[in-house]
Formats: C-alpha cells, structure tokens, sequence
C-alpha cells in the first residue's frame, strides 16, 4: 500500500466516528512495556466496559518485572456516582469521569475510552494523530487491519485499526526509546453489559485520607 496522508485522515476521521456511534463496548486489553534495550519493564491487564447513557468502568492490573507486588487501579460509574479506587488507596468520589490528567493508570487506559467519550480526555485524542500516513495492512490476533503511522503528542505512534468495523486492535507507542504496546482483545460493541459491572465496591476498602479538591472520600461499602 503506498503511504497516504489522505487516506490515512479519512481512516481516523472513520475511527472517531465508529466509536461516536457505539452504544456499548467492552474489551480485554493488554500492555507490555519494554525498555530502550528491549527488555521487559512491566504489564497491564485491563477490562474496559461502557454503556451508554453515562456508564463506564476501566479495571487494570499492573505487574513489574522486577517483582514488585501487583497494583490494581479501578475508576468508575453508574451513571450516577463517579469514583476511584487504587489497591494501594481509598475509594473516592468524583466529580465527573477524568481519566486523562487523574495521575491514575497511563496513556493505555485513555485512548479508548476517550474515542468513546470525550470528556473522559485531554483536549487531544487518538484519531488527531499528528502526520499520519498509512503504512500497509496487517492481521492482529485474527482480525484484518489497517496500519497507520504518526504521531502524538511528538511521540511515535504505530495503530492498527479493523477493516470492517474502523476500531483500534493494537497500538505501539514510543516514549524516548521505551516502548508501549497495546493489544484490545475480546471487543464487544452494542451487546449487553451487566448493571453489576457499574456497580463495583472493592473488598479492601481503607479509612479514606482528607479530600483533595474535586474528589471527597466514599462512606465505606460491602463488596
């Protein structure tokens, strides 16, 4: 395929609409970051849920591999309530969904959702990829894509996005030298999502420490 800016900006053009339109999502997502030498440095597990009007739940588990205990990071909504839970921190509540800018999860946990939902991001998100250019085609796990190279933010940017559907299989992302990879498995659009999912309530739950501004900690609940 020769590479093309016009082509590559109708695709994202495409991408941002094909997420606009969903009415529910959910997928398995899962990130390696590497090293500047290539070696390992961590993983995320992660679980996005979405529904609209107003519901959304990302669930992630992060090990390092140097051994360090696994972290587990967990931001959601019924639709009513907005909170946030660490395994290492409180529940607290919020006033709206903010993932991009929350000092919570990484660049992984935003690209998605905030293609599902602005607000949820900065005031960039993925389909305004800088200098695009398409760069082939190429299976992901099954799923035919298409390749688009760019940038964001100034860091190198490589997505690969579905040819039937125009949603995001795999990103690979590099932060001077070290390496993001994002894999979205097991997507789910406009099928039915368990209210319970919303609803989540961490078992170890902590004496939350005093409110910062925008956030004041949750009454303490069961599982």
């Amino acid at each position: 395929m020769v590479e093309s800016p016009a082509a590559a900006e109708s695709l994202l053009r495409r991408m941002e609409a094909a997420y606009g339109r969903i009415a529910s999502y959910s997928d398995s997502t899962h990130v390696k970051f590497r090293n500047p030498d290539g070696s390992d440095r961590s993983s995320v597990d992660l679980k996005i849920w979405f529904a609209r009007p107003g519901r959304f739940r990302v669930d992630a588990q992060s090990t390092r591999a140097d051994g360090s205990p696994a972290r587990r990071e967990v931001m959601w909504t019924n639709g009513e309530k907005a909170r946030a839970w660490a395994s290492d921190k409180p529940v607290v509540n919020l006033e709206k969904i903010q993932i991009a800018g929350s000092r919570m999860f990484g660049t992984y946990a935003y690209h998605v959702p905030t293609l599902l939902e602005a607000s949820y991001g900065g005031k960039k998100r993925l389909h305004e990829l800088g200098s695009a250019t398409m760069a082939g085609e190429e299976n992901v796990e099954g799923v035919d894509c298409f390749r688009i190279r760019g940038e964001f933010h100034r860091d190198p940017y490589e997505l690969w996005v579905g040819k039937s559907d125009q949603l995001i299989r795999k990103v690979v992302a590099t932060y001077a030298g070290n390496q993001m990879e994002e894999v979205h498995r097991n997507v789910a659009v406009d099928t039915p999502i368990a209210a319970e999912i919303f609803n989540f309530a961490p078992e170890n739950e902590t004496v939350p420490p005093p409110a910062k501004k925008g956030m004041t900690p949750a009454k303490k609940s069961g599982p």
